[in-house]
């Protein structure tokens, strides 16, 4: 049985565990943290870590789903009007950027490329969204997906949701649950895709 709730500060390590095997082998991840002096996973688990708790800490959209009282998959992103961070998490944030080589650069050169397509209306941001390698495929995804595109259709303000995606399948994932492409780029000749659903 799969439920979906709210993500607590509580399911903060296990999410993020998650969240490592779930990614271990994205594109954008491999890109992001290619120099990074610890290896790439712990470039990921870092990189969650941060964002996962800011989410949680601002009340921005973070939810786990959970198998039989284990968490297997989280999503976390952004509502229309994302607060700023608090003053720690920011300097955690920049001293990890300091810590890891060209990573600076390769979100920037990312970032870029995801705001040169944001859609010309009000909407959330799905930032995240992994299931444990052994859930892919089994409606994990398409639930955890599904409950985030409920809460920006819940939002009077909103009009869709906008994610990207560097992963050929999840692309393909996207399109069959409605989304629709809107833009594209390429990191280091890697393709990376924008979509939109309106919600």
């Amino acid at each position: 049985m799969l439920t979906i709730r709210p993500a607590t500060t509580a399911d903060a390590s296990a999410a993020i565990a998650t969240l490592v095997h779930a990614f271990a082998h994205d594109p954008l991840m491999l890109y992001l943290f290619a120099k990074h002096p610890d290896g790439i996973p712990a470039g990921i688990e870092t990189f969650f870590s941060i964002l996962l708790r800011a989410r949680i800490a601002l009340d921005s959209p973070a939810e786990v789903l959970v198998q039989n009282g284990e968490i297997r998959g989280a999503t976390m992103g952004n509502h229309t009007a994302p607060p700023a961070w608090p003053t720690a998490l920011n300097q955690e944030w920049l001293a990890f950027q300091a810590h890891v080589p060209e990573f600076h650069e390769r979100l920037e050169a990312y970032e870029a490329i995801c705001n040169a397509h944001q859609p010309d209306e009000i909407f959330y941001y799905l930032g995240v969204i992994g299931v444990h390698p052994t859930l892919q495929g089994k409606g994990a995804g398409k639930a955890l997906l599904t409950s985030f595109c409920e809460r920006s259709r819940a939002d009077p303000r909103s009009r869709g949701v906008y994610l990207d995606t560097a992963n050929p399948a999840s692309l393909q994932f996207y399109y069959n649950n409605g989304f629709e492409l809107c833009g594209e780029g390429a990191l280091d000749g890697a393709p990376l895709w924008c979509v939109y659903k309106r919600t």
